[in-house]
């Protein structure tokens, strides 16, 4: 444990998990498609190694936990008082020339906090009880990423970097930059959870003889108007975000880069399915996450 708790290993860390980014793209861009929710209907699809499927609540909180587990960890027993300050003394909020001064770095790991917050507990809770079960393989390779995305994200604000405080009213272009990640950051988590609730929403149950049948529909909702995966394109904006309010830091542009190369090949697969099983499809809905790019 000792070994990981060093700036040298957490560099080392940081980089291994940008590069991961690659083959993570690769992967599910060309050769296979994350084999769990709509993509895994079809028993014949589903493969010996996939392991044994896991109910969906558990499976989301157990993969994404982790997140949750670093950030208290390394608050609670990892802070250099003075990363974590908002100026010359060990408080994170202060007031200095008529200024109020907060630490940036307990901004950024309040909401990372809260954005896993909402999703290893308040998203399962809110999850449909007839949810895809999710493969082993898929909840186990989720919290390998985690547990190194927790720990590069949490120590990076708590012990290796100390990020300029954000003083209001702000007084730099340092400070601008910081407000301005910090909206892009809210936006994307608003549309991010705006968009998961009207799929919620959207998800029904039949009986047809005696079983159970998932039945899918067209959303319908002004985020979904030209993308067909608002959710994906929320997270991917409040990670970039992120990484601007980080003054775009190792760790936060390595998630930032790896969040894109995991949603958009998912996006792109789901955005496909949309236009296979619906003849209706909107045909003004053209692009998979990102308006007018992909």
């Amino acid at each position: 444990m000792k070994a990981l708790l060093t700036e040298e290993s957490h560099a080392f860390i940081s980089k291994l998990f940008l590069l991961l980014s690659i083959p993570t793209y690769v992967v599910t861009r060309y050769v296979i498609v994350a084999p769990f929710g709509r993509h895994v209907q079809d028993s014949k699809k589903y493969r010996w190694w996939f392991g044994p499927q896991l109910d969906a609540k558990l499976s989301w909180f157990i993969f994404e936990s982790p997140n949750l587990i670093w950030s208290w960890y390394c608050y609670c027993y990892l802070r250099d008082s003075e990363i974590m300050s908002s100026g010359s003394d060990a408080a994170m909020i202060s007031i200095d020339n008529n200024q109020l001064q907060l630490s940036s770095n307990a901004i950024l790991l309040a909401l990372f906090t809260l954005h896993y917050i909402n999703r290893a507990i308040i998203y399962p809770l809110r999850m449909n009880s007839n949810s895809h079960r999710v493969p082993l393989l898929v909840t186990a390779s989720a919290m390998i990423v985690t547990i190194l995305n927790g720990y590069i994200q949490s120590f990076h604000l708590v012990r290796v970097h100390k990020l300029p405080p954000l003083t209001l009213p702000p007084s730099s272009s340092i400070n601008l930059l910081s407000l301005l990640g910090i909206l892009v950051f809210v936006v994307g988590m608003t549309i991010n959870i705006t968009a998961d609730g009207v799929l919620r929403n959207l998800r029904r149950q039949r009986n047809s003889g005696g079983n159970n049948q998932k039945t899918y529909y067209i959303p319908q909702h002004p985020l979904f108007t030209y993308i067909s995966c608002p959710n994906f394109f929320g997270e991917i904006l409040e990670w970039f975000g992120f990484a601007i309010a980080s003054k775009f830091s190792l760790p936060a542009m390595a998630f930032f880069i790896y969040t894109s190369s995991n949603l958009v090949p998912r996006a792109i697969a789901h955005h496909e399915w949309y236009k296979q099983k619906f003849k209706d499809y909107p045909l003004e809905r053209k692009w998979a996450v990102i308006p007018f790019v992909v």
